[in-house]
């Protein structure tokens, strides 16, 4: 199993822990609201969907997906997720993804969530790139990308499904030298 991970966000009261199976309800209660639909490439039936994703959150293989919940400590509620797919140890690089409840939008959580997340991704695990995807219509996760120092480099047409359709997504990027 992989090592507990819990990371402070400069935001009071608003800490990254793993996630866990606990939170499945009321993650997808919010990826299923038509407004987070229309900026993620999810495609939930059923909450049963989702629970394959925290066996691969459990691995402790190296390269095996990362993901932490965005918590209220001060009542445990879930505010969204975080973490890094697509990671490759030999090019210390990975991926980085997130949702967030829309109740939760414009408050700054995902970008300090995200600055919390970078820092330790520098820091502990020596990566050097860390990517993130987005869609062209996700205006507001691309200004969160570009306050966090990502730059922009360019369009991948048709990467990644998004519910049955090939769909484009701006690439990302942040190099840990300008970290």
């Amino acid at each position: 199993m992989r090592t507990h991970l819990q990371l402070r966000t400069d935001q009071p009261h608003i800490i990254l822990r793993d996630v866990q199976r606990s939170d499945a309800p009321a993650w997808y209660a919010y990826l299923q609201l038509p407004q987070t639909i229309e900026h993620t490439s999810w495609n939930l039936r059923d909450l049963q969907d989702l629970l394959p994703q925290f066996d691969l959150f459990a691995s402790a293989e190296a390269g095996s997906q990362i993901r932490l919940a965005i918590v209220d400590e001060r009542d445990g509620r879930l505010l969204g997720t975080i973490g890094f797919h697509t990671i490759s140890v030999p090019n210390r690089s990975a991926e980085l993804s997130y949702d967030l409840d829309p109740a939760y939008w414009g408050q700054g959580i995902v970008a300090s969530a995200a600055r919390a997340l970078l820092t330790w991704a520098y820091s502990e695990m020596g990566w050097v790139r860390i990517q993130a995807t987005v869609l062209p219509s996700n205006l507001a996760s691309i200004r969160v990308l570009e306050k966090l120092g990502f730059e922009r480099e360019g369009l991948l047409r048709s990467f990644r499904q998004v519910r049955g359709v090939a769909g484009d997504f701006l690439m990302y990027s942040r190099l840990a030298q300008d970290a």
